[in-house]
């Protein structure tokens, strides 16, 4: 079993009426993991098979698997951007990642999990870390 230790600090002095300094941090122990990737998505549309990247598959990690995803492009407001959907929903992406920007987070290993991106190219950070299914 590997442990992983997240720690997420958020800091401001602006954004309330008192400063900011929230930090907090969590531990995940789990069996398996994808690896740390990185891999370029070359696709500009939701459902499109090629091009996309597929970050987890379905039911191959137990639930929760915990997801890091990274957007390694430098930020600009209307391109670099990462969205990611769960496949079979073709409603529409969930996240929206932005160059420089990443997160963080437990998910449900029922679902298939892409991205796609509005500039073909941009390079995608992440790894899967859980219990096989």
């Amino acid at each position: 079993m590997a442990t992983t230790t997240a720690k997420l600090t958020l800091t401001s002095s602006d954004l309330t009426s008192d400063a900011l300094n929230l930090t907090t941090t969590t531990t995940f122990t789990g069996s398996h993991t994808t690896g740390l990737a990185r891999k370029a998505i070359t696709s500009t549309a939701i459902g499109t098979a090629s091009g996309q990247v597929t970050i987890d598959t379905a039911d191959t990690y137990g639930s929760p698997a915990l997801i890091y995803v990274k957007n390694t492009a430098t930020y600009d407001a209307s391109a670099n951007w990462i969205y990611l959907y769960h496949s079979g929903d073709p409603d529409g992406m969930f996240w929206q990642i932005g160059g420089g920007q990443f997160c963080y987070m437990p998910v449900s290993g029922d679902f298939t999990l892409k991205a796609y991106t509005s500039t073909t190219g941009t390079v995608i950070e992440y790894i899967v870390i859980g219990t096989e299914a």
